[in-house]
């Protein structure tokens, strides 16, 4: 499944905004202006909701998948100024009364054949599915870091004012006459100016645009792709989960554990198919990063990390059990005989691995933990005292030897243990062209359907004044 981020909603609503204020139209049957008053209104919830998110708006009631209030974020300049003047401006928008309101699914559902009331309909599906994006993302920065925050007011601001033109069309016929709306003395035309004003400053002080890459955070399904004790993999969106289950059976076991029977860390057969198979996968891994700009900063990542495997696997291909008698830890095989013919099976049938910036994250995270827990598993049980594996080359006359420090297998194998974890990929500005092309339209849209002349009307003369 594909999940769209916040950036991709907020690229495709403001391209509706943007039509619906380039093509000053509205529907004249019934139906279709009873559709298209019900989806202002979820477009009004939407940013009503946002603002929400980044600690602003006061006034929204929380719904159950919101999180409770944080403390209001100091947003420099804007706090208590600015910020207050959008909440007010947000929170004197006309509404339905409640006795009129009806579920979103019988007016988001269906599609209009009227294009004003698509417009209208796409708006408040993508604004809503933005604003779900960012309230409930695994991380949210924007509600603590003052930069990231300026970036989410930005779009509010804009979308905002793009509401408020279109509301004036609304009014000139009457369609807004039975909605409810608090007393507000401000004037469209300084609604506009402070809006438009808020979305400068934004992005003036915006250091960061990780707003664009948050994704609503998914509930794993563990039935249906966990059968215990192995994760299967179906898609590409498994394959972290799977991961980090492998990374699990390959942690090194203490003494002090309540599970530990002094059995070994890691016999020779399981380090060989382990380090085989992710040399494997980060090969594919790397070359699914390489597939979108968004993600391609972990390819790197994955290939210094095939590089350490690549070097140790002919090290290991002559170690030895002491003792066989010993059962291994079969969860270990098994999981990763899941994650190998899974990814095998994608690439047989063409299937590409897609992943989020998210998902490519926690992909890594999840490697990182993999080849982690392999080097420092198979490292202690090499050097401890009563070690189960020995280094049976042939070129030891005298039989199987210890692998001791210093050596290169011991030295590789610290290597790979030391290697960084994943950093999050730097925030990068992304190219914003609709949000940038409707925030262009709204400096091109005088408030007044009568465009301005270039002069003022000239004022009548009074008895005690001369008149020119």
């Amino acid at each position: 499944m594909t999940v769209s981020t916040y950036g991709e909603h907020a690229e495709n609503a403001a391209q509706a905004l943007n039509a619906l204020i380039r093509d000053d139209v509205i529907p004249a049957d019934e139906a279709a202006v009873d559709q298209l008053l019900h989806c202002r209104e979820a477009v009004v919830d939407a940013l009503r909701q946002r603002l929400y998110d980044v600690g602003q708006d006061s006034w929204y009631p929380p719904p159950d998948h919101l999180p409770s209030r944080t403390p209001k974020p100091t947003l420099a300049g804007l706090d208590e100024k600015l910020a207050t003047l959008v909440d007010n401006i947000a929170f004197a928008l006309p509404t339905l009364p409640l006795d009129e309101r009806r579920s979103p699914a019988d007016y988001l559902t269906p599609a209009s054949t009227d294009p004003t009331v698509e417009a209208w309909r796409t708006a408040a599906i993508e604004l809503l599915a933005a604003s779900h994006a960012l309230s409930a993302a695994a991380e949210q920065p924007w509600r603590t870091d003052p930069g990231t925050g300026w970036w989410v007011m930005r779009d509010v601001s804009v979308a905002l004012e793009a509401v408020l033109v279109l509301d004036s069309r609304l009014e000139e016929v009457g369609l807004l006459a039975e909605h409810q709306r608090p007393d507000y003395a401000m004037g469209l035309d300084e609604k506009r100016m402070v809006l438009s004003q808020t979305a400068r400053v934004a992005t003036w002080h915006a250091t960061s645009a990780s707003p664009d890459e948050a994704t609503p955070r998914l509930r794993q399904a563990a039935p249906s792709t966990v059968v215990e004790p192995v994760s299967l993999v179906s898609t590409p969106d498994d394959l972290a989960a799977a991961q980090l289950r492998l990374a699990r059976f390959l942690r090194p076991l203490h003494a002090s554990d309540a599970f530990y029977a002094h059995e070994p860390e890691i016999t020779a057969d399981s380090a060989r198919q382990v380090t085989a198979s992710q040399l494997y996968l980060c090969r594919a891994f790397a070359k699914a990063a390489g597939l979108s700009p968004k993600t391609s900063m972990f390819a790197t990542f994955f290939e210094e990390r095939a590089e350490v495997l690549e070097s140790l696997q002919p090290q290991i291909s002559h170690l030895a059990d002491v003792s066989e008698e010993r059962d291994p830890n079969m969860r270990r095989f098994w999981q990763q005989g899941e994650l190998t013919s899974a990814v095998a099976r994608m690439e047989d049938q063409g299937v590409p691995i897609r992943l989020q910036p998210t998902q490519m994250v926690e992909l890594a995270k999840a490697t990182h933990e993999v080849t982690y827990n392999l080097g420092k598993a198979l490292r202690r049980e090499l050097l401890r005292g009563n070690s189960n594996l020995l280094d049976a080359h042939p070129r030891h006359r005298d039989g199987p030897v210890r692998v001791g420090r210093r050596s290169r297998l011991e030295t590789t194998l610290t290597d790979l243990v030391n290697m960084p974890a994943p950093n999050e990929p730097v925030a990068r500005f992304s190219s914003p062209l609709q949000r940038a092309a409707l925030q262009q339209a709204l400096n091109l849209t005088p408030s007044s359907s009568r465009t301005p002349t270039p002069f003022p009307a000239a004022r009548a003369a009074t008895y005690d004044a001369p008149a020119f």
